[in-house]
């Protein structure tokens, strides 16, 4: 049986000799567990956060930025931006001021 440990050393001597830089590395490995742990969560932002060990912020945030997820992103709520917040908050006033 090859222990993880010998099984990783033989992918990043691959990586290597492949001219992939430790960024580009981490990016994929990153990529891919998030996408498992996704599809295993079925989707599920907060299951899969907890299977994966970090806040569910961090991985909505990961999921929006990773060029490599895109396909979980569409399941994720776009980002709220407070200028729409803001401009809500004006229309609700103004309709309060003109009753």
């Amino acid at each position: 049986m090859v222990s993880i440990d010998d099984r990783l050393n033989a992918i990043i001597r691959e990586l290597i000799g492949s001219g992939i830089t430790l960024a580009q590395a981490v990016e994929a490995f990153e990529g891919k567990y998030i996408a498992a742990a996704m599809t295993a969560s079925k989707g599920n932002v907060t299951q899969a956060s907890r299977k994966l060990g970090v806040h569910r912020n961090t991985l909505h945030n990961k999921l929006r930025t990773q060029t490599m997820l895109n396909g979980f992103a569409e399941s994720v709520r776009p980002v709220r931006r407070r200028a729409a917040l803001s401009h809500k908050r004006v229309a609700i006033r103004s309709s309060r001021t003109a009753r």
